[in-house]
């Protein structure tokens, strides 16, 4: 099992954060750790793609990771065995967008709003997504941060945690070659 940060809605709401300055690259060295062997057992190829130049991101680095996590997990859930699943970094902006991108076949009209909790759907249909997009949400929306899905019916999705970079970060300006 991917190891996972056990979050309840509880603890999402309460808890006390301890932001920090991030590098966003050895925070994508450290998922990408975590998820290679649940990535593996599974048969799929996951693929980290760092942002073109170094990022440092304010963040709970223990709410974040819950987030990319519950996202990662997903992902390997419906992406069959053979698949690619790509852990990605850019920035836009002034903003940090770590993209979760499946080939799980997309998400079925029938699905409703996938960050609702399986609880909160009320006549749709429950299956598909699992609480952990419903957690990745309260765990970036924690944070000062947004969450969207760029769905391809057929082929996949792009789950997007959105977030701004550090205010220091924001404003150095990027260097042309």
């Amino acid at each position: 099992m991917l190891h996972e940060f056990p979050l309840s809605e509880v603890r999402l709401d309460a808890c006390v954060q301890q932001r920090e300055r991030l590098s966003v690259a050895e925070f994508l060295d450290e998922m990408a750790v975590a998820a290679h062997h649940h990535a593996e057992c599974r048969g799929i190829h996951l693929s980290v793609e760092p942002a073109s130049r170094p990022l440092v991101v304010n963040a709970d680095q223990q709410l974040l990771a819950a987030a990319v996590m519950n996202l990662l997990n997903n992902a390997f859930t419906f992406t069959r065995p053979g698949g690619r699943v790509v852990l990605r970094a850019r920035e836009e902006g002034g903003r940090l967008l770590l993209e979760v991108e499946d080939q799980s076949g997309g998400i079925r009209d029938t699905v409703g709003d996938p960050f609702q909790a399986f609880g909160e759907r009320r006549g749709r249909d429950q299956t598909g997504l699992d609480l952990g997009v419903h957690i990745a949400r309260k765990a970036v929306h924690a944070q000062g941060g947004d969450i969207h899905i760029r769905n391809v019916p057929g082929a996949g999705c792009v789950f997007v945690i959105d977030m701004p970079l550090d205010p220091e970060e924001a404003s150095t300006p990027t260097t042309s070659p």
